[in-house]
């Protein structure tokens, strides 16, 4: 039998169910606790060590035996109640979508080219600009009066680009669960921004408005590697460490497409109940995988989960985004719960070199989640005595119907600020 890296979820975590594990699978655990920007969680596992992630009641434990993990979880005398292997996650922005097509239709590169090259190179005109405030209009910034300040807002993403102007003046905090990569750098871009659209004000070189918590205590946890991907144990990991720090708000804009009639995670539903409990909000992008109007895909990993909130993305005239994903599983979990604009977002970008423009426009689901999440920061400065889960029912109940669009892809509706 293969051995593989699994994630387990235990019924208690006291020193004499972790010992019962430890003998059961010959294995040396270490607590989250004693973890450090030194003592990083990807160098201690392997087929000796796992680690215990406490604010979670999840270990991360590699190379241990399936059948072994089968007969724990049948077992009434073991801790482990659950166990799932682990998964491989992704940005879920519009250069994803690029690269699938790369490879499922080789004669659609030249319009890959022709995309990669505006989204990478071209500098915006004004024109552009003026039509990407439409996002933060839609959703009601225009309106508010608070900006986010002293609530912790986390992008779990690919890093974030430290160097940027517009955030010079930002007392910032990272960290890296990836292996060799540094969070202040993001050399792919997507978490930048993300970051810009939750927690950005205006742009450095004509005053124009494109992000909305521009107050808020900034957060970056790198989960994503520098080509877009990570795993299941950095993202459970990188959660513990924002609960430790007991951040309010953590989005997610990273994603792993799940089949029809998949049940989500259990491992991310407990995380998620774990969050609520300790008054935050998990924020998630549903997925990029739909092929509408003619094929939609479920609500991916992890934002499948009841104790999740899923956010699908629309465009600027008001239809749901061709590549959202859908509630159709939602006899098994997986539902949106609201949708916010996803396409043509503009942002910050890197600084490269050669670049003429810090400004980017994208798109995805990637693009819709840090919406909520900078909404949710403006909503929780206004009403400092409303729990995580209250502010989630306030973002449902004020989100706004739209005509012609089904539930099972938009939830309750496209989120709003309401003075």
């Amino acid at each position: 039998m293969e051995n593989k890296k699994f994630l387990v979820l235990l019924q208690d975590q006291n020193a004499s169910a972790l010992k019962k594990v430890e003998r059961e699978f010959k294995v040396s655990l270490t607590s989250s606790e004693e973890l450090s920007s030194t003592n990083k969680s990807y160098n201690i596992i392997n087929a000796n060590n796992g680690v215990v992630y406490k604010n979670l009641g999840v270990a991360v434990m590699d190379e241990v035996d399936m059948d072994q993990l089968k007969s724990a979880v049948n077992n009434d005398r073991s801790p482990v109640v659950y166990f799932e292997e682990e998964r491989d996650f992704f940005a879920v922005n519009e250069m994803n979508l690029i690269n699938d097509l790369k490879v499922k239709a080789a004669e659609l590169s030249s319009m890959v080219a022709e995309l990669e090259n505006f989204l990478i190179k071209k500098p915006l005109v004004q024109e552009a600009l003026t039509e990407m405030e439409w996002g933060l209009k839609a959703i009601g910034i225009d309106r508010a009066q608070f900006t986010g300040k002293g609530i912790d807002l986390c992008i779990l993403d690919t890093g974030f680009a430290l160097s940027h102007p517009d955030f010079a003046d930002r007392d910032i905090v990272g960290k890296s669960f990836v292996p060799d990569e540094v969070w202040e750098k993001d050399p792919y871009g997507h978490g930048t921004h993300c970051a810009g659209t939750a927690a950005g004000n205006v742009r450095s070189d004509t005053g124009k408005r494109y992000g909305i918590a521009k107050d808020c205590n900034l957060k970056i946890g790198k989960v994503l590697s520098n080509k877009g991907k990570g795993t299941t144990s950095g993202i459970i990991d990188a959660i513990d460490w924002a609960l430790e720090h007991k951040f309010r708000i953590i989005s997610m804009s990273l994603a792993s497409p799940v089949k029809l009639n998949e049940k989500p995670s259990a491992i991310f539903e407990a995380v998620g109940r774990k969050a609520m409990e300790n008054n935050c909000l998990l924020i998630a992008a549903a997925g990029n995988d739909s092929k509408r109007p003619a094929v939609p895909a479920p609500v991916a990993s992890p934002a499948n989960c009841g104790s999740i909130m899923s956010v699908a993305a629309i465009d600027s005239q008001m239809h749901i985004a061709n590549f959202s994903n859908g509630g159709i599983n939602s006899a098994h979990g997986g539902n949106i719960n609201v949708c916010a604009p996803g396409v043509d977002i503009l942002s910050a970008r890197p600084v490269k070199e050669g670049a003429n423009s810090l400004y980017t426009l994208m798109k995805g689901t990637s693009m819709a989640a840090p919406h909520v999440a900078g909404l949710a920061a403006l909503y929780m400065e206004k009403f400092p005595d409303l729990r995580a889960d209250k502010i989630w029912e306030l973002l449902e109940s004020t989100a706004k119907a739209i005509q012609n669009l089904k539930y099972r892809d938009i939830g309750s509706g496209l989120v709003q600020f309401v003075p």
